[in-house]
């Protein structure tokens, strides 16, 4: 289950370029608070013009003065000793002792290009002032797996989110946009940072932080929130990157994301039908998105939230359920086919119709149910596509959940 990219970044967390070139014979003597320096072995010299580190995340690369050469370890390696990526990876590998094992996937997965939507939110700030989004790298083999047994899913299916597909990646968080020096730069919020989860797409539109632990981000207020995201939530992540299949599973939340690909694993579907989600059930989905769903068959799974009362009918509310009414109307007018998957109850229409419309005190207890969601193994009621991935196999293997994700025929 592992690939290049994987290796690549364990090799990186256990070596730096100073390890690398001395390693080669170089002397390096220190130039400066985090910086060092050598003869360039790509030209001949007499005074050290070859610089290491010297700035936050230099410690891998280097650059000479004289001959101009610029690089990471592996280009160093590469062009020093005249191998290729691959004999490059596996030597350093060797070298800091980092595994390789059997079936390691040396080729970069087939990824088109992905058109950008015509503008990013907060796309009005200059691109040179502020990065699109905080430093992010992938989600190695061990944190997939932490994440997968966090949820409740399949770890090969976290990978697949993660490697293959490109909607979830790593970053330290939270961190805010302030001044490093005379550079802007993302910065940690507070004292520590929590290793993080980010659901995000090519197109960098939106991205949503969780941490690895399923713990709260805590604020500088003594309160605590589940989630950081960047850029608004109106950009359905992977709407942009379907790549020609016909079929889309619309879900709610990146939880719920990386359950769409748990169970689409696991009926092969993988091949037919691409997962998008959206970040919050008040958002609209943004107008330049709406083109890529054109001609598509799009199941939305209806998150099963509880009936908001409130004493004043106009704000009683239904959230799972209205956000995919709202949705399946922009997507019908698009020119895709809807069907709605409710793993929630399934409510009387007129009873339904008079909680929402009826003055006065009229609570939500008071709504009659036509058919009983589905159960977790301690008799609750599944709330979301997580949630069913949580559920005993008499739940997860019936019928009503196989058509969910298998049959697109409507």
């Amino acid at each position: 289950m592992r690939d290049f990219e994987d290796i690549k970044q364990d090799v990186l967390a256990r070596l730096d370029m100073r390890a690398v070139a001395e390693m080669c014979g170089l002397e390096v003597r220190r130039a400066g608070a985090g910086r060092w320096a050598c003869c360039c072995p790509f030209h001949t010299e007499r005074t050290a013009s070859f610089t290491i580190g010297g700035r936050k995340g230099a410690e891998h690369r280097g650059h000479c003065f004289g001959c101009g050469w610029d690089g990471d370890i592996f280009a160093f390696w590469k062009e020093l000793k005249g191998s290729d990526f691959k004999q490059t990876l596996l030597d350093l590998a060797a070298v800091c002792g980092v595994p390789i094992g059997d079936g390691v996937m040396w080729a970069k997965p087939d990824v088109p290009k992905v058109r950008q939507p015509e503008k990013r939110l907060g796309s009005e700030r200059p691109e040179h002032e502020m990065p699109s989004l905080p430093p992010l790298r992938h989600l190695r083999e061990g944190e997939c797996q932490q994440l997968a047994q966090v949820r409740g899913l399949n770890p090969e299916a976290v990978w697949i989110a993660a490697r293959t597909f490109k909607r979830i990646a790593y970053s330290d968080w939270p961190l805010y946009h302030g001044w490093d020096g005379d550079k802007k730069a993302w910065l940690p919020r507070s004292a520590g940072c929590w290793p993080s989860w980010c659901i995000t797409d090519e197109t960098r539109a939106v991205a949503e932080f969780r941490r690895l632990d399923n713990g709260m981000y805590p604020r500088q207020d003594g309160s605590e929130i589940k989630s950081w995201s960047t850029c608004g939530k109106a950009w359905p992540v992977g709407a942009a990157s379907m790549n020609g299949r016909p079929a889309v599973m619309l879900v709610e939340g990146g939880p719920d994301l990386l359950a769409a690909y748990h169970f689409l694993l696991r009926w092969r579907m993988l091949d037919r039908v691409a997962v998008v989600a959206m970040l919050g059930a008040s958002n609209r989905i943004r107008e330049d998105a709406l083109p890529f769903f054109k001609g598509k068959r799009v199941r939305i799974m209806v998150d099963a939230d509880p009936l908001k009362d409130d004493v004043n009918p106009s704000k009683r509310k239904l959230p799972g359920m209205e956000a995919a009414r709202r949705w399946s109307e922009q997507l019908c007018a698009a020119g895709a086919a809807v069907q709605c998957f409710n793993v929630g109850p399934i409510y009387d229409g007129r009873s339904l119709r008079d909680w929402m419309t009826t003055p006065g005190p009229m609570w939500s207890g008071a709504v009659d149910v036509k058919l009983d969601g589905l159960r977790l193994p301690d008799g609750k009621l599944v709330k979301d596509l997580n949630d069913l991935a949580k559920c005993d196999a008499e739940v997860a293997d019936s019928p009503e959940v196989r058509r969910a994700f298998k049959h697109w025929d409507f």
